[in-house]
């Protein structure tokens, strides 16, 4: 099998902090930038250590998700290694509130113009995220200057309603979908994704219309269910993979 594929745990949609910066990739992240070449660079610090759950046997569980069914085994195959990251509360609520009928290009611009205009800069061209606190001066016509068009409101209502992300941290998976939900803006595709990738809840299985796509046409008749109990890193190799076929 392909080894570590750090490009897509970085850039394939989970997160849109990160840039590539051809020799490395940074983010601002925790209150500093980050530089890391591979994996290896997270090991011995202890926030990207947790970020990158490098405590979790990431080779076993994708050796079972690839001896599931032939389709698994060539989206394992052809992805190589990948993880999931373990963001802040608060930047993945936004950012996935941004991913709304978005691509991943676009979504990081928006976290980019965002970060430039309320966050501060941490090092010379390189800002921080926004917290709720820095967004509570956005208004709407502001938002929608930066380009964010009808998320803007959404984006308001989730400065409003911040006090939720605390709350869903120990509510089964069901109740805490149901309390994301309460924000405007966030469907259960986008309540899954922050649960995925910030609350670290694997049981989480998004779709999108890559994902429609797959399970339509390979999985007829199947849900999140099949990929037991491996649901988020199931969906997310079938959604890297198939994305490279276009």
């Amino acid at each position: 099998m392909r080894g570590e594929n750090l490009r897509e745990t970085l850039m394939g949609g989970q997160s849109f902090s990160w840039r590539d910066e051809g020799d490395c990739f940074s983010a601002v992240l925790n209150g500093k930038v980050y530089r890391i070449r591979d994996i290896e660079d997270a090991r011995h610090d202890p926030f990207l250590y947790g970020y990158f759950d490098l405590g979790y046997d990431y080779e076993l569980a994708r050796q079972e998700i690839a001896a599931r069914d032939g389709i698994l085994r060539r989206a394992v195959e052809s992805t190589g290694m990948i993880r999931l990251l373990k963001q802040d509360h608060w930047i993945a609520l936004i950012s996935f509130i941004l991913s709304q009928n978005n691509n991943i290009k676009r979504i990081t611009g928006l976290y980019s113009r965002l970060s430039e205009r309320y966050g501060h800069e941490v090092e010379e061209g390189y800002w921080s995220f926004p917290t709720a606190e820095e967004l509570s001066s956005a208004t709407e016509e502001e938002l929608r200057s930066l380009g964010v068009g009808f998320r803007a409101p959404f984006i308001i209502d989730a400065v409003a309603k911040k006090d939720i992300l605390g709350e869903v941290e120990g509510l089964p998976f069901d109740e805490a979908m149901e309390a994301l939900q309460s924000i405007k803006g966030v469907g259960p595709k986008v309540a899954s994704c922050i649960l995925i990738f910030s609350y670290q809840r694997r049981e989480g299985f998004p779709m999108d219309v890559w994902m429609k796509k797959v399970m339509a046409e390979y999985y007829p008749g199947k849900d999140a269910s099949y990929f037991h109990p491996y649901e988020a890193l199931s969906q997310q190799y079938l959604f890297s993979w198939i994305r490279s076929l276009t």
